[in-house]
Protein backbone atom coordinates (compact mmCIF):
# COMPACT_ATOMS: atom_id res chain seq x y z
CA UNK A 1 0.00 0.00 0.00
CA UNK A 2 2.78 2.53 0.89
CA UNK A 3 4.38 1.65 -1.98
CA UNK A 4 1.25 2.48 -4.18
CA UNK A 5 1.01 5.41 -2.22
CA UNK A 6 4.67 6.59 -2.98
CA UNK A 7 4.29 5.81 -6.60
CA UNK A 8 0.87 8.01 -6.94
CA UNK A 9 2.71 10.88 -5.32
CA UNK A 10 6.00 10.53 -7.55
CA UNK A 11 3.19 10.68 -10.87
CA UNK A 12 1.50 13.71 -9.51
CA UNK A 13 4.99 15.75 -8.29
CA UNK A 14 6.24 14.69 -11.77
CA UNK A 15 3.68 15.67 -13.85
CA UNK A 16 2.50 18.67 -11.88
CA UNK A 17 6.60 20.24 -12.54
CA UNK A 18 6.18 18.91 -16.53
CA UNK A 19 2.70 21.45 -16.18
CA UNK A 20 4.39 24.17 -14.39
CA UNK A 21 1.94 26.78 -13.13
CA UNK A 22 1.87 29.56 -15.44
CA UNK A 23 -1.39 29.24 -16.64
CA UNK A 24 -2.69 30.27 -13.38
CA UNK A 25 -3.64 33.73 -13.31
CA UNK A 26 -3.10 35.47 -10.03
CA UNK A 27 -6.28 37.28 -9.56
CA UNK A 28 -6.05 40.62 -7.04
CA UNK A 29 -9.71 41.31 -5.85
CA UNK A 30 -10.40 42.54 -2.51
CA UNK A 31 -9.97 39.36 -0.56
CA UNK A 32 -9.03 38.20 2.97
CA UNK A 33 -5.69 39.68 3.98
CA UNK A 34 -2.86 36.82 4.48
CA UNK A 35 -2.74 35.46 7.88
CA UNK A 36 -0.04 34.53 9.91
CA UNK A 37 1.44 31.21 9.72
CA UNK A 38 -0.85 30.16 6.39
CA UNK A 39 1.32 29.59 3.53
CA UNK A 40 0.43 31.61 0.35
CA UNK A 41 2.12 30.52 -2.33
CA UNK A 42 3.99 26.93 -2.80
CA UNK A 43 3.64 23.32 -2.91
CA UNK A 44 1.76 21.14 -0.50
CA UNK A 45 1.72 17.19 -0.56
CA UNK A 46 -1.02 16.00 1.82
CA UNK A 47 -2.45 12.59 2.75
CA UNK A 48 -6.39 13.29 2.82
CA UNK A 49 -7.13 9.91 4.38
CA UNK A 50 -5.85 7.22 1.83
CA UNK A 51 -5.43 9.66 -0.88
CA UNK A 52 -2.35 11.81 -1.39
CA UNK A 53 -3.65 15.26 -2.33
CA UNK A 54 -0.84 17.90 -4.26
CA UNK A 55 -1.91 21.37 -3.31
CA UNK A 56 -0.41 24.29 -5.84
CA UNK A 57 -0.87 27.51 -3.93
CA UNK A 58 -0.07 31.01 -5.82
CA UNK A 59 -1.15 33.72 -3.74
CA UNK A 60 -5.10 34.30 -4.84
CA UNK A 61 -5.50 30.67 -6.35
CA UNK A 62 -4.80 27.23 -5.63
CA UNK A 63 -4.39 24.24 -7.86
CA UNK A 64 -5.99 20.93 -6.28
CA UNK A 65 -4.72 17.52 -7.82
CA UNK A 66 -6.26 14.53 -6.46
CA UNK A 67 -7.21 10.96 -8.04
CA UNK A 68 -10.41 12.82 -8.64
CA UNK A 69 -8.91 14.81 -11.04
CA UNK A 70 -7.36 18.78 -11.17
CA UNK A 71 -9.35 21.57 -9.36
CA UNK A 72 -8.50 25.46 -10.16
CA UNK A 73 -10.25 27.26 -6.49
CA UNK A 74 -9.78 30.91 -5.78
CA UNK A 75 -9.71 32.38 -2.27
CA UNK A 76 -12.68 33.78 -0.79
CA UNK A 77 -13.37 35.57 2.52
CA UNK A 78 -12.76 33.40 5.57
CA UNK A 79 -12.78 34.16 9.30
CA UNK A 80 -9.41 31.65 9.71
CA UNK A 81 -6.80 30.14 7.52
CA UNK A 82 -7.18 30.23 3.47
CA UNK A 83 -10.63 28.94 1.90
CA UNK A 84 -10.68 28.34 -1.83
CA UNK A 85 -13.48 27.54 -3.31
CA UNK A 86 -14.41 26.84 -7.27
CA UNK A 87 -15.63 29.70 -9.00
CA UNK A 88 -18.78 28.32 -10.29
CA UNK A 89 -19.33 25.12 -7.36
CA UNK A 90 -19.26 25.87 -4.02
CA UNK A 91 -19.61 21.82 -3.22
CA UNK A 92 -15.82 21.80 -4.31
CA UNK A 93 -13.33 23.73 -1.94
CA UNK A 94 -9.98 23.40 -0.20
CA UNK A 95 -9.81 24.92 3.30
CA UNK A 96 -5.82 25.67 4.09
CA UNK A 97 -4.94 26.13 7.83
CA UNK A 98 -1.20 26.05 7.80
CA UNK A 99 0.01 22.30 7.45
CA UNK A 100 -3.01 20.99 7.57
CA UNK A 101 -6.30 21.35 5.71
CA UNK A 102 -10.39 20.04 4.30
CA UNK A 103 -10.91 19.43 1.39
CA UNK A 104 -14.30 18.83 -0.19
CA UNK A 105 -14.89 17.45 -3.63
CA UNK A 106 -18.39 17.91 -5.56
CA UNK A 107 -20.00 17.50 -1.73
CA UNK A 108 -18.23 14.80 -0.52
CA UNK A 109 -15.80 15.82 2.28
CA UNK A 110 -12.41 14.12 2.24
CA UNK A 111 -10.84 13.38 6.10
CA UNK A 112 -8.38 15.96 7.42
CA UNK A 113 -5.78 16.14 4.83
CA UNK A 114 -2.28 16.38 7.16
CA UNK A 115 1.46 16.46 5.62
CA UNK A 116 2.18 13.50 3.71
CA UNK A 117 5.25 13.62 5.18
CA UNK A 118 7.62 10.82 3.55
CA UNK A 119 5.91 10.29 0.86
CA UNK A 120 7.20 13.48 -0.74
CA UNK A 121 10.53 12.52 0.15
CA UNK A 122 10.09 8.82 -1.23
CA UNK A 123 8.43 10.10 -4.93
CA UNK A 124 12.24 9.22 -6.59
CA UNK A 125 15.74 10.18 -6.39
CA UNK A 126 16.39 13.79 -6.11
CA UNK A 127 19.55 15.48 -8.12
CA UNK A 128 20.94 17.98 -5.17
CA UNK A 129 21.24 21.54 -7.28
CA UNK A 130 22.89 23.95 -4.72
CA UNK A 131 24.17 23.45 -1.01
CA UNK A 132 24.24 26.32 1.40
CA UNK A 133 22.99 28.33 -1.08
CA UNK A 134 26.41 28.50 -2.91
CA UNK A 135 25.63 25.82 -6.13
CA UNK A 136 27.32 22.62 -6.76
CA UNK A 137 30.39 22.16 -8.95
CA UNK A 138 29.42 21.63 -12.79
CA UNK A 139 29.10 17.93 -14.14
CA UNK A 140 29.02 16.76 -10.36
CA UNK A 141 26.41 14.49 -9.44
CA UNK A 142 24.56 14.87 -5.36
CA UNK A 143 21.52 12.51 -4.98
CA UNK A 144 19.42 11.63 -2.76
CA UNK A 145 17.23 8.55 -2.08
CA UNK A 146 14.94 7.94 0.52
CA UNK A 147 13.58 4.29 0.93
CA UNK A 148 10.35 3.29 2.16
CA UNK A 149 12.85 1.10 4.82
CA UNK A 150 13.84 4.54 6.40
CA UNK A 151 16.93 4.42 4.91
CA UNK A 152 19.20 6.93 3.01
CA UNK A 153 21.52 6.74 0.27
CA UNK A 154 22.66 8.61 -2.82
CA UNK A 155 26.05 9.96 -4.20
CA UNK A 156 27.94 12.67 -2.51
CA UNK A 157 29.69 13.54 -5.34
CA UNK A 158 32.92 11.22 -5.39
CA UNK A 159 31.62 8.83 -2.73
CA UNK A 160 28.84 6.81 -2.32
CA UNK A 161 26.39 7.35 1.18
CA UNK A 162 23.85 5.39 3.21
CA UNK A 163 22.26 6.29 6.50
CA UNK A 164 19.06 6.54 8.25
CA UNK A 165 15.80 9.06 8.25
CA UNK A 166 13.13 9.70 10.51
CA UNK A 167 9.72 11.92 9.56
CA UNK A 168 7.89 13.53 11.18
CA UNK A 169 5.03 16.12 9.45
CA UNK A 170 7.77 18.19 7.95
CA UNK A 171 10.63 17.32 10.14
CA UNK A 172 13.32 15.04 9.20
CA UNK A 173 16.06 13.70 11.20
CA UNK A 174 19.16 11.91 9.35
CA UNK A 175 21.72 9.38 11.22
CA UNK A 176 24.40 7.33 10.83
CA UNK A 177 25.47 8.98 7.76
CA UNK A 178 28.48 6.56 6.34
CA UNK A 179 30.47 7.00 3.39
CA UNK A 180 32.42 4.90 1.06
CA UNK A 181 36.37 5.89 0.99
CA UNK A 182 37.37 6.46 -2.54
CA UNK A 183 40.07 9.10 -3.18
CA UNK A 184 39.10 11.80 -4.48
CA UNK A 185 39.69 15.31 -6.50
CA UNK A 186 40.18 17.89 -4.29
CA UNK A 187 37.70 20.08 -4.92
CA UNK A 188 34.86 17.15 -5.04
CA UNK A 189 36.11 16.26 -1.78
CA UNK A 190 35.80 19.82 -0.39
CA UNK A 191 32.16 19.69 -1.93
CA UNK A 192 31.48 16.35 -0.42
CA UNK A 193 32.39 16.83 3.06
CA UNK A 194 30.01 20.09 2.82
CA UNK A 195 27.24 18.08 1.70
CA UNK A 196 27.76 15.45 4.07
CA UNK A 197 28.02 18.13 7.30
CA UNK A 198 25.46 19.65 5.73
CA UNK A 199 22.81 16.66 5.38
CA UNK A 200 23.75 15.82 9.24
CA UNK A 201 22.10 19.23 10.23
CA UNK A 202 18.96 18.79 8.52
CA UNK A 203 16.07 18.89 10.52
CA UNK A 204 12.96 19.75 8.18
CA UNK A 205 12.03 19.99 4.60
CA UNK A 206 9.18 21.41 1.98
CA UNK A 207 8.64 21.86 -1.64
CA UNK A 208 9.18 25.28 -2.80
CA UNK A 209 6.57 26.85 -5.30
CA UNK A 210 8.87 24.99 -8.52
CA UNK A 211 8.31 22.12 -6.45
CA UNK A 212 12.07 21.75 -5.69
CA UNK A 213 12.62 19.60 -2.66
CA UNK A 214 14.02 22.43 0.13
CA UNK A 215 15.93 20.78 3.06
CA UNK A 216 16.99 22.57 6.49
CA UNK A 217 18.76 22.86 9.06
CA UNK A 218 18.75 25.03 12.49
CA UNK A 219 22.16 26.14 11.88
CA UNK A 220 21.15 28.11 8.53
CA UNK A 221 22.26 25.06 6.29
CA UNK A 222 20.25 24.10 3.13
CA UNK A 223 20.14 21.65 0.08
CA UNK A 224 17.68 22.22 -3.13
CA UNK A 225 16.92 19.12 -5.25
CA UNK A 226 14.94 18.14 -7.49
CA UNK A 227 13.44 14.84 -8.96
CA UNK A 228 15.24 13.09 -11.49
Amino acid sequence: MKARQAALAAGMITAALLAGCSNLESTAPEQATPEQGIPQRGVMILQCGGSPVRVTLTGEQALIEAMQGRFLLERVVTASGARYEAPSDSSTSFWNKGDKGLLTIKGESLPECEPAGALVLQAGEWVVEDINRGGIIDRSRVTLNFGNDGRVSGRASCNNYVGAYQVDGRSLQLSQLATTRRACAPALNEQETRFVQTLEQISRFHLDETGALILEGEEGGSLKARLE
